[in-house]
């Protein structure tokens, strides 16, 4: 086999290798942010979109998510941020920051733990205290979101809940 031809195959292969990899669909890829077992090709704007939750500028770069293998209204994310972009985010979803809904006892923190399928849990310490709002999103047909801030860590640890309605 000449010279020429072996470069001819190589650059083939080559061709042949960086068009595959441009075919593989979104589904195929996935966001680092997302947890596993999370359905792919979804992003953090994507969660945003699904949910009409708006994740402040503060909280994006820390934000991990499951979006739910069956019904893509069904979202659970957490966010270590500052006391400032807390109460950005809750604002932003009409909560008042000075009037959690519930706040719960130390250790009290069962509802919120990842799908199983992640493969990971949540850690609460025995003395963490949730304070947790709930909400019916504006435009949404009976969507609720759950949201527990656990101001026992610095900094403050934000855990969400989105779902529909049945």
């Amino acid at each position: 086999m000449s010279v020429s031809t072996r470069w001819a195959i190589a650059c083939a292969v080559v061709v042949l290798l960086v068009g595959g990899y441009s075919l593989i669909t979104p589904e195929d890829k996935e966001d680092p942010q997302a947890y596993p077992g999370s359905r792919t090709a979804y992003t953090v704007d994507d969660i945003e979109r699904l949910t009409r939750v708006r994740l402040p500028g503060c909280a994006r770069p820390d934000v991990r998510y499951i979006l739910g293998p069956v019904y893509a209204e069904d979202v659970t994310l957490d966010f270590t941020a500052t006391p400032e972009c807390v109460a950005e985010f809750l604002t932003g979803l009409g909560a008042d920051v000075a009037r959690p809904d519930y706040v719960g006892e130390p250790g009290d923190s069962l509802a919120y733990s990842l799908p199983p399928e992640t493969g990971t849990q949540w850690e609460f310490g025995p003395r963490t205290r949730l304070e947790e709002w709930l909400r019916i999103l504006p435009g949404s047909y009976r969507e609720q979101v759950k949201v527990a801030v656990d101001r026992s860590v610095q900094p403050p640890h934000v855990y969400l809940h989105a779902f529909a309605l049945d």
